[in-house]
């Protein structure tokens, strides 16, 4: 039990480092709390962030990177595993009067930034004279009306990659397989706490990048194959548990990939979730 113990206290350590430089400037960009001299406005302009929801984004995206028992334990002190609240606290860079306000964002209340101001009305023509035309030359558009099919194809994407199609898509885990020797309860315990891809509307780049499936500054993308890319949480490299991705573009509407993670102390231990992702 004090193995097992062990290993979730180390992913959450390295989430813990990759975020650690990040989560506290971000808190205070996002209006949560400002620890040090900067003001909100000031900390967004440092990290070049445009407006207060992104921010808030930016802090939420940003905490979801430490597993959901870690935080609650040091939130709310729902704490289990025999860890206290102090030590949770101890694992995420914020100070203590920070964690209310921040649970508050974390469940979605993200405030939406000011509307621009209203525009001055412009001045009335006077009566009998033209509108005033825009210097440069007009060029007419022939677009299809209502009745009639636009045959434009989209581009061609290089090297034969696939472009996913805009539009809702939905997130489904399968269930986790193991291999090696894995300490009773290890599975259970880590089920769910990498970051997955969120079901809802999503607009691609194009051309497409992996990184958008998991939406985490800590996970670096390399690109295998066409349509084949693989990402890896920059905290866990080199370390006895290490945290994979790999995710394979198979059509416009449909994904397929699996998290993997991997221990080698105390034993060499291999979890596999599959997961899909598919437009609906």
């Amino acid at each position: 039990m004090r193995a097992q113990s062990a290993l979730i206290g180390m992913f959450a350590l390295c989430a813990a480092a990759a975020s650690a430089q990040s989560l506290d400037h971000l808190a205070c960009a996002a209006g949560v709390h400002c620890s040090g001299m900067l003001q909100s406005e000031e900390a967004r302009i440092a990290l070049g962030i445009d407006g207060q929801a992104e921010a808030q984004r930016a802090f939420i995206d940003a905490s979801r990177d430490f597993p959901d028992p870690v935080w609650r334990c040091a939130a709310a002190g729902e704490c289990a595993g025999g860890m206290t609240q102090n030590e949770a606290r101890v694992l995420i860079p914020l100070p203590e009067e920070a964690f209310a306000a921040a649970e508050v964002m974390r469940r979605g209340q993200v405030q939406k930034d000011p509307p621009p101001p209203a525009k001055a009305p412009a001045a009335p023509r006077p009566a009998g004279k033209p509108p005033a035309k825009s210097p440069g030359i007009e060029v007419e558009i022939i677009q299809p009306g209502p009745k009639e099919i636009d045959l434009r194809k989209p581009l061609p994407t290089p090297g034969g990659e696939i472009q996913p199609q805009d539009g809702p898509w939905r997130f489904a885990n399968g269930s986790p397989l193991t291999s090696g020797k894995c300490l009773p309860g290890l599975t259970a315990a880590l089920a769910g706490q990498m970051p997955a891809p969120q079901s809802g509307p999503v607009t691609f780049a194009r051309p497409f990048n992996a990184s958008q499936i998991i939406r985490s500054p800590q996970v670096a993308w390399q690109r295998i194959a066409p349509n084949h890319w693989r990402g890896t949480l920059a905290a866990s490299q080199g370390k006895p548990m290490e945290m994979v991705w790999d995710v394979r573009v198979r059509s416009a509407t449909h994904m397929e990939g699996e998290s993997v993670v991997r221990v080698t102390l105390p034993s060499a231990c291999t979890i596999s979730t599959p997961f899909t992702f598919a437009r609906q």
